[in-house]
């Protein structure tokens, strides 16, 4: 690359892999097809080169951790029919999925010099300076014309994290840093990619706004108000009823209780990036509503499933890529525990959301990772950092809504917060203009916001704008939504 040209460290991280990125599964995430982005120098400025890299293990990372790749065939024994808030049977499932990984993932890939024990965010954070003080040399291993020792970097989700690792064990290697979805860190480490938020509810409850005021354009409209489309819905709900079915003895059961994780994990793939979602989660709802009618929703689960993914352990590939770092993080401290241990963190996770189950399973799979890490840093989080750190959030953000980057910015010297008022799961998904006019400006000239720091709401799903704010929108619907758990 041009010494002339200053260097960015770019990390993407939700998985819609179309730019050089960083990539790390949170979950197996298959989304509902998103709108494309805009390229990253719309946003940075074009006079940055934009590097990406993989961390420690993952994908094109050598060497890179495949246990999977050990498993006998045949051994598959994984009952793909069950549903988290129903009977244990679905984490007891994760459970026994992380066992079986965990053991052969310690035979291939947990030795001293194998990458399993490497892959914790410390270690990926010393890789970045790594990276770094390879830019600032050329290509014959002399100093570069014009070296710069400091990281230029925009991280998102995982990437927030990994951001404020660095921040913290680095502050005078900071260059320009956005951190947009900031992950809390009042939470342990490794715990923060397992938390669902309450904005996760309301960006549903978003969905039958959004579907009643773009009208018959949304196929699941119906009504004179969004409290009638969300009846509409709670109808279909509360007809997958697995546990009745199981007492009952219903010959349809296992179907339903398919049916309802299928539902469930449409729904939390949805609200991680409503603007492009919701149009494909209305037509799903709609054929939901008619298999119910038939009484045949197998058909149903398939044909969601086929966009999806499969929502249990056999859909899970690769799932050490993602627990290789989740589960060392935090210290191995779920290692050898039993879901009764886990209860509380399993009735958190249900208490907040419709869909809180299904952030679950990454956590149970590190109940049979027994690799640890050669480093884990534990904090303290903030630093005197030689840049000011530029955070991002979104008012409704599933995982990571903008108190965390409110919470997270006083810990950093100087450190400012970009409110995005908008729906989805990192300012990415929201295509704010706002949000990428102050990024840009802050790229440019590491221009910070000040007090014109708040980016109000924009065009989201269906294409509609509403008026006034997400919060006072949400809040002030007449109707208040009561989901009714099976």
């Amino acid at each position: 690359m041009a010494s002339s040209v200053r260097n960015s460290m770019y990390l993407w991280i939700i998985k819609t892999l179309t730019l050089v990125e960083l990539r790390f599964p949170l979950s197996n995430y298959r989304p509902i097809p998103t709108l494309p982005m805009a390229p990253i120098r719309s946003v940075t400025g074009d006079n940055w080169d934009i590097v990406g890299f993989e961390p420690r293990g993952i994908y094109r990372s050598e060497p890179n951790i495949n246990c999977s790749a050990a498993t006998p065939a045949g051994t598959a024994t994984l009952d793909s029919r069950f549903v988290p808030d129903v009977t244990d049977d679905f984490f007891n499932s994760y459970i026994q999925a992380g066992i079986e990984l965990g053991v052969r993932c310690q035979e291939v890939v947990g030795r001293e010099k194998n990458a399993g024990r490497h892959m914790s965010t410390t270690t990926n954070a010393r890789d970045m300076i790594s990276i770094v003080d390879a830019f600032t040399k050329t290509a014959d291993g002399d100093r570069a014309a014009k070296p710069s020792n400091l990281l230029n970097y925009f991280g998102y989700s995982y990437g927030t994290f990994l951001g404020q690792v660095f921040a913290s064990m680095f502050p005078d290697r900071v260059g320009n840093m956005v951190l947009d979805g900031v992950l809390s860190l009042d939470l342990p480490l490794g715990e923060n990619l397992t938390d669902l938020t309450t904005p996760a509810d309301g960006i549903i409850a978003s969905f039958f706004i959004y579907c009643f005021e773009v009208g018959p354009k949304c196929s699941y409209f119906t009504g004179s108000s969004a409290f009638d489309i969300f009846n509409r819905f709670n109808q279909s709900f509360v007809q997958l009823d697995p546990q009745r079915a199981k007492v009952e003895g219903w010959a349809n059961a296992t179907d339903l209780e398919a049916a309802l994780l299928t539902l469930k994990t449409a729904f939390f793939y949805s609200v991680a990036s409503p603007a492009s979602a919701f149009g494909s989660l209305s037509d799903a709802l709609v054929a939901l509503e008619q298999v119910i009618a038939i009484q045949n929703v197998t058909l149903w689960t398939e044909q969601i499933a086929a966009l999806i993914g499969d929502p249990t352990p056999a859909g899970d590939v690769n799932a050490e890529l993602r627990l290789g770092t989740l589960c060392t993080d935090q210290g191995n401290k779920w290692y050898n525990k039993t879901l009764e241990d886990l209860a509380p963190a399993v009735e958190h996770l249900r208490e907040v959301s419709i869909v809180g189950e299904i952030l679950a399973k990454s956590m149970l799979g590190c109940v049979g990772w027994s690799i640890e890490a050669v480093e884990v840093y534990s904090g303290p989080f903030g630093g005197d950092t030689a840049t000011p750190i530029l955070f991002v959030g979104n008012t409704y953000d599933p995982i990571s809504p903008v108190t965390n980057a409110l919470e997270a910015a006083p810990k950093y010297k100087n450190a400012q917060v970009v409110t995005v008022d908008a729906t989805g799961h990192t300012s990415r998904v929201a295509g704010n203009a706002c949000q990428r006019v102050k990024v840009n400006a802050y790229f440019q000239g590491t221009q910070l916001p000040g007090n014109d720091a708040f980016c109000a709401l924009e065009a989201g799903p269906f294409g509609i704008t509403l008026n006034g704010t997400l919060e006072d929108i949400i809040s002030e619907a007449d109707y208040t939504i009561q989901f009714t758990t099976p």
